[in-house]
């Protein structure tokens, strides 16, 4: 019998705010999939389950290999409790599980689609070092505290407690249930409430609190809930992933990969010819892939069209393989080659003994072609090394790519996950190559997305970086018209060059959307803006209208007043004798006299 912790979510198909709110759809997904990924990616968390009446709620569980409690209609009705559908469902589990008891019980619920990512772990901690009955997270209240709200009498407003307090920072520190977690002992959730209205029994006595930060948890109730989880997570910023002195993410260069592959044709001095063109190209780093053609395909396994059209030496995928296999000897020359010339050393591995060759040789990340995307043993292991994980999504569904980044959460290694969009087209056409996608793989999954370009121009690189790409991955060969399966649509040292280039001159033009005035601007700004100016001759004494000032460019800022300040300027009068064509300063004026006129000084009127 194992004693652990069993991860508790809730989640009924009925709701007057918002019918069906688990599933509404959120950037894509069902809201109660952002509450799967928090159960699934704690770590102290032994296992997950999910009690619903909702039937798309099930599916989605299922697909997560969440286990599902049908919970029946009686504890999925507006007046069943909490604590009551929480304890069937740890009773359901259990009797599916006889080797597991739940002692520690975390309780979650389906309509929080953003809680604080630590918020289960510290919540569980805490239940587990002090020995409490129930740990919650709580959320400074601000400014609905008790002492700033009111009641109504008619229309009269009725102080809720009386106070004289004015300033926020004076109020008596107070906190709600945010609705994040909260985390039960076995001992409190079966405990029998002591009568009828004791509706918080199943919290027991010692309850202790997890303070997170106001606003860090949406729970949705309504259509306005459900909008503002959407800005925040749109808002949420893309991890950086780093690895030697390289860095993927917002802010950073775009991490370029010249992509040898197998264009080196089985030859290792043509292989080192790759490294020293994308070298020169100017990529960050070049990549080749490791593989035994024995292990990775059958004899009867046929090769694609593609391979076949321009690999006229093979006649099957595993004689084409053999021709363009390299030896771990090869991999090491190749590895010294690239450390002597300062670029990146990369490959991809076909398999856990080519993975661990790899990080023998001391490859600073690993690459994981589309193909493996499910292959959850070579996952595992790659996960394993520590390494940064770039991972490519070419002909993967959404269920199965969000399959797999599940798994690097379970596994620890979401923080150093990377994945490329790709299209496995080879050639890709313009028409699918589908940029769009980049940013809604950001959004979704919230790591650093790049673009596996497998089109045959070099243009595709710098447009994948305006639509978002941290990473680029372009396939180099010396000579496009060599006989080979990924020679064709492979750029050569010239084209890489310009692709380099280009994706460089992209990051120039993109910048990073801040405002900053070039001296170039700043002159523009002083000769094209307008300021105020007379328009006849003003006597002293007189009121500024309409008819006696007008709008011209001065070609000056010191002193001068902007357009946008003429409706202050209309209470003014001349304090001198003000000549047409008079750029106007408020040295030119009369003090202002108007009592709304002194709370509301030109105080902008100085460039």
């Amino acid at each position: 019998m194992m004693d652990g912790t069993l991860a508790v979510i809730i989640a009924r198909a009925g709701s007057k705010g918002l019918p069906n709110k688990c599933v509404a759809p959120l950037n894509g997904r069902a809201v109660i999939e952002y509450t799967f990924d928090a159960a699934l990616a704690a770590r102290l968390s032994d296992a997950v389950c999910l009690s619903t009446d909702s039937a798309e709620a099930k599916k989605l569980a299922r697909q997560r290999d969440i286990f599902v409690v049908d919970r029946p209609p009686e504890l999925a009705a507006d007046s069943a409790t909490v604590d009551a559908a929480v304890r069937h469902a740890v009773s359901v589990y259990e009797a599916a599980h006889r080797h597991f008891r739940a002692e520690r019980i975390v309780i979650l619920y389906g309509n929080v689609p953003i809680r604080p990512d630590d918020a289960i772990d510290r919540t569980v901690k805490m239940l587990a070092d002090t020995r409490c009955d129930s740990v919650r997270t709580v959320a400074p209240v601000t400014k609905q505290h008790p002492d700033w709200i009111h009641s109504l009498d008619g229309d009269k407003l009725c102080k809720f407690r009386e106070n004289s307090i004015y300033r926020r920072q004076d109020l008596q520190p107070l906190y709600f249930h945010d609705g994040a977690v909260v985390a039960v002992t076995r001992a409190a959730l079966f405990t029998e409430p002591r009568h009828a209205q004791d509706f918080h029994a199943f919290f027991g006595t010692d309850r202790r609190g997890i303070v997170v930060a106001a606003g860090d948890t949406v729970d949705i109730d309504d259509y306005a809930d459900l909008r503002l989880a959407q800005a925040m997570l749109v808002s949420r910023t893309v991890q950086t992933v780093r690895f030697g002195k390289s860095a993927i993410g917002v802010g950073h260069p775009t991490y370029v990969i010249a992509e040898a592959g197998v264009n080196h044709d089985g030859k290792l001095a043509q292989a080192l010819k790759l490294i020293d063109a994308a070298k020169s190209a100017g990529a960050n780093a070049v990549k080749f892939q490791a593989f035994a053609a024995e292990k990775l395909v059958t004899r009867a396994a046929a090769a694609c069209d593609y391979q076949k059209q321009h690999d006229h030496h093979s006649h099957s995928q595993r004689a084409m393989l053999e021709r363009l296999e390299l030896s771990a000897a090869q991999f090491a020359a190749l590895h010294r080659h690239a450390q002597d010339v300062s670029i990146d050393f990369l490959a991809t591995p076909f398999g856990i003994d080519e993975l661990h060759m790899l990080t023998d040789l001391g490859v600073p990340a690993i690459k994981l072609a589309s193909p493996d995307l499910v292959n959850v043993l070579l996952i595992e292991a790659a996960a394993a090394t520590g390494l940064p994980l770039i991972v490519s999504t070419g002909a993967a569904l959404d269920d199965e790519i969000d399959e797999t980044v599940f798994h690097f959460q379970r596994l620890g290694a979401f923080d150093r996950l990377t994945l490329l969009h790709c299209v496995s087209s080879y050639p890709t056409p313009l028409g699918e190559a589908n940029l769009g996608r980049i940013r809604m793989l950001a959004s979704r999954h919230r790591v650093p997305v790049g673009f596996s370009d497998h089109t045959r121009e070099s243009t595709t690189g710098a447009l994948a970086v305006a639509a978002g790409a941290l990473v680029l991955e372009k396939h180099l060969t010396l000579d496009r018209a060599a006989d080979g399966p990924d020679h064709f649509f492979s750029l050569d040292p010239a084209s890489m060059s310009a692709y380099v280039a280009a994706v460089r001159a992209a990051e120039s033009v993109m910048g990073d959307g801040s405002v900053r005035l070039s001296d170039t601007q700043l002159e523009t700004r002083t000769l094209a803006r307008s300021h105020v100016v007379a328009a006849a001759r003003i006597a002293p004494g007189r009121l500024l209208t309409p008819e006696n000032i007008t709008i011209k460019r001065t070609g000056l800022t010191d002193g001068l007043i902007e357009p946008r300040n003429i409706p202050k300027l209309l209470r003014r009068r001349a304090a001198v004798e003000i000549a047409p064509d008079t750029p106007i300063t408020l040295a030119l004026l009369s003090p202002e006299t108007h009592p709304s006129e002194a709370a509301n000084p030109i105080a902008s009127a100085n460039n």
